[in-house]
């Protein structure tokens, strides 16, 4: 339905069911289902889906077919950072989020290489580290409360297909990541704060000095004279620079914790060890930021479910529905927004003080590493309070 309604249907992004399905119902909404449910999108992910399908039609034998190579160690998780960097790039800066035919295109170029990867390193392995929405939901959903792996170390067990556990305990770790998968985890908290901030009056205010900078006019209109867009241009720099500063802090407070806990384990170490540790925060964030854009444009779909290729049809009679605006209240949402704030950040502390009683051999040395580790959840709640608290600015 979303490719035939990005090729064939209307292409103003409003009357196309693509665009809605795409930004809204799947990469909004299905992010709260991965973290408040459990990891529904392995079961129905469709790249997964159809490659079975194809193995099993073929008279392969299903997810046990042999690879033909190896998935090298060194690539890690470093195609998945690469994919998900693309996709939030299209997301907060290029047009063509709101383009039905190129966001159809996109969807079959990225199956086509996601199918070749599966076929030449095998399905699980590409899918557990290459694949950018595979492993991004997947971290997401170790904050669920249920665990469709069945297991504790989050391994297939067909006789007990589910499992139940506390919110967050998914996210303790076995073994520190690796350097790859920080990033990852790191890049997918950056990019959700950076568009909060493209959202506030600093950004604009970023923007307006930019344009009167008297240094930077004559490379500003060589630039736009050679018909590069500026505003997308400042957006891609501030995109790439947010993810640098990020891993830049995380990087100093792991030294910082592991030398605060008396030299137990290496800066990597740590920084392995606790990074997950940041989801519930920034969790905590996505829902705080994008709540309220889940109401009121999921009700879109409404209409659009009768007519998803603005031909004017009306399938299910709901093809005249009006958006209700007033289905939540500035008030709630800001309540919201704080509470789950607050929620967040007393899971993270939670889980990073667990952690650090697995990590190192003293309880004492467990409670010094946590000093440069609160600081940095304590700054970045606070950075996502303060976005909350900005007014809104256009700036697109």
């Amino acid at each position: 339905l979303i490719l035939l309604s990005g090729f064939l249907g209307d292409q103003n992004p409003t009357r196309n069911f693509a665009p809605t399905f795409i930004w809204v119902l799947w990469w909004v909404g299905l992010t709260y289902v991965q973290a408040l449910v459990g990891d529904v999108w392995a079961i129905a992910n469709p790249w997964r889906v159809l490659h079975e399908w194809a193995y099993h039609l073929a008279g392969g034998r299903g997810a046990r077919a042999a690879p033909r190579l190896s998935y090298p160690t060194w690539l890690g998780y470093w195609p998945a950072i690469v994919f998900f960097f693309l996709f939030s790039w299209m997301e907060l800066v290029s047009t063509v989020a709101e383009d039905p035919a190129a966001l159809a295109t996109i969807v079959v170029v990225y199956s086509l290489i996601t199918w070749t990867g599966m076929t030449l390193f095998g399905r699980e392995a590409w899918l557990g580290q290459a694949e950018a929405f595979s492993v991004v939901f997947g971290i997401i959903a170790r904050f669920a409360p249920l665990d469709l792996s069945g297991r504790p170390d989050g391994t297939a067990d067909e006789t007990r297909p589910f499992r139940l556990r506390p919110f967050g305990v998914g996210l303790l770790t076995q073994e520190p990541l690796p350097t790859s998968a920080i990033c990852l985890v790191v890049l997918m908290l950056a990019t959700v704060t950076f568009d909060g901030i493209g959202e506030t009056p600093l950004w604009a205010g970023f923007l307006d000095w930019v344009v009167a900078s008297e240094a930077l006019r004559a490379p500003l209109l060589a630039l736009q004279g050679a018909g590069v867009n500026l505003l997308a241009l400042l957006k891609t720099l501030g995109l790439i620079a947010t993810p640098l500063i990020f891993c830049l802090a995380y990087a100093v407070f792991s030294a910082l914790t592991a030398r605060a806990a008396g030299g137990n384990s290496s800066a990597c170490e740590a920084a392995g060890a606790f990074v997950l540790t940041l989801v519930p925060i920034a969790f905590a964030y996505h829902l705080a930021h994008y709540f309220s854009y889940l109401l009121l444009a999921g009700q879109l779909v409404i209409p659009l479910a009768s007519d998803p290729f603005g031909a004017g049809w009306n399938l299910f009679g709901t093809v005249n529905y009006a958006m209700n605006i007033g289905v939540i209240t500035v008030k709630s949402v800001w309540w919201i927004a704080v509470i789950a704030i607050v929620i967040g950040h007393l899971y993270a502390v939670y889980l990073a003080h667990v952690m650090a009683l697995r990590l190192y051999r003293s309880g004492r040395a467990a409670i010094r590493s946590q000093i440069p580790l609160l600081f940095l959840m304590v700054s970045y709640t606070m950075i996502s309070l303060w976005i909350l608290s900005q007014p809104i600015v256009e700036t697109g």
